[in-house]
C-alpha cells in the first residue's frame, strides 16, 4: 500500500489531490493585495493593457485582475478540468468580453510574438523552468511590457529534510532570490522591483480554506485507507509551512521588457 501511495502521479492520487486543490479560492499563495502592489510597479502600463495570465489553475487571480486592470485578459492552464471550471466561472460572472481561456502548455501556446502588455504568473513559472519560462514571456510581451510573477526561494540555510524533500519533489532547482534576480537580467529584462508575500497570502485563500476541505473529505472517504493517506499527505504542507515557514518564501517580481 506505502508503495502503492508514493507513486506520486498515480490516477487515484490525482484524483484525490484535484478534489481538494479545484474547489480552493487558489491553488496557491497570493492576494488581491499582492497583486495591487505588485500591479502598482508596473508604471506605464496602457489604459486598457492586453493581459495573459499562464498558469491561472481555477483563476483565483485571473478574476481579481479582471477588478484591477481593465482590458482583455487570456488566461491559460494545461490543466483541463481547471480551465473548464474557469470558463463556467466567466459565464456565471458575465465577462466572457473581458476573460478568455485557453487549455494549452505555457512553453509552447502558439501565440503570436509581442502579443501582451502585462503578463501574469502566480506560482507557475517554474513549470518549465524558470529560465525558459523568462524566454517565452520575453517573446510574447511588447518593447516596454511587463512580467509580474511569483516563485518559491529560500531564505534561510540547512532546512529541515522533510522541507528539503518536500521542495526537490515539486520544484528541484528551486534557488534564492539573487538567482532569480539574476535569471530575469540574463533574459533580457530589467527587474523593476520584488516583495515578500505575507503569511497572510499563504493561509486566506489557500491553506485555511484547503484544511477545511481535507477535513470535510476525511469524512466521505472514512474507511477508505488509500484515499486516507493521501489526504494525510496532503494535510503535511500547511502543518510544515506552520513550523518552517522561515526557511523558504514567495517572491513577488516585477520585470520589464526593455523598449
Amino acid at each position: 500500500m506505502m508503495a502503492a501511495f508514493m507513486t506520486e502521479f498515480s490516477p487515484r492520487f490525482r484524483e484525490i489531490f484535484f478534489e481538494v486543490y479545484l474547489g480552493l479560492p487558489r491553488q496557491g499563495p497570493g492576494s488581491r493585495t499582492c497583486a495591487a502592489r505588485a500591479l502598482g510597479l508596473c508604471r506605464g502600463l496602457p489604459e486598457a493593457p492586453a493581459v495573459l495570465d499562464l498558469g491561472c489553475g481555477t483563476g483565483g487571480q485571473t478574476f481579481q485582475l479582471a477588478e484591477l486592470v481593465p482590458g482583455p485578459i487570456l488566461a491559460g492552464d494545461k490543466h483541463g478540468p481547471s480551465i473548464e471550471r474557469l470558463q463556467r466561472a466567466i459565464i456565471q460572472k458575465g465577462l466572457s468580453r473581458r476573460i478568455s481561456a485557453l487549455t494549452g502548455d505555457m512553453a509552447d501556446l502558439h501565440l503570436p510574438p509581442g502579443s501582451f502588455d502585462l503578463i501574469w504568473s502566480e506560482g507557475a513559472l517554474y513549470s518549465i523552468g524558470l529560465k525558459k519560462a523568462l524566454k517565452v514571456c520575453h517573446a510574447l510581451l511588447r518593447p516596454g511590457g511587463f512580467l509580474a510573477f511569483t516563485d518559491a526561494v529560500w531564505r534561510k540555510e540547512n532546512p529541515p529534510p522533510e522541507v528539503k524533500a518536500g521542495f526537490d519533489l515539486d520544484y528541484p532547482d528551486m534557488g534564492w532570490l539573487d538567482d532569480d534576480a539574476a535569471a530575469i537580467k540574463d533574459s533580457r529584462f530589467q527587474l523593476v522591483g520584488h516583495f515578500t508575500l505575507p503569511d497572510q497570502a499563504w493561509w486566506d485563500d489557500f491553506y485555511t480554506p484547503m484544511e477545511t476541505r481535507i477535513a470535510e473529505l476525511r469524512g466521505k472517504y472514512a474507511g477508505d485507507v488509500y484515499a486516507l493517506s493521501v489526504l494525510d499527505r496532503l494535510a503535511e504542507e500547511p502543518e510544515m509551512h506552520r513550523s518552517y515557514s522561515d526557511f523558504y518564501a514567495y517572491e513577488f517580481f516585477v520585470a520589464r521588457r526593455p523598449c
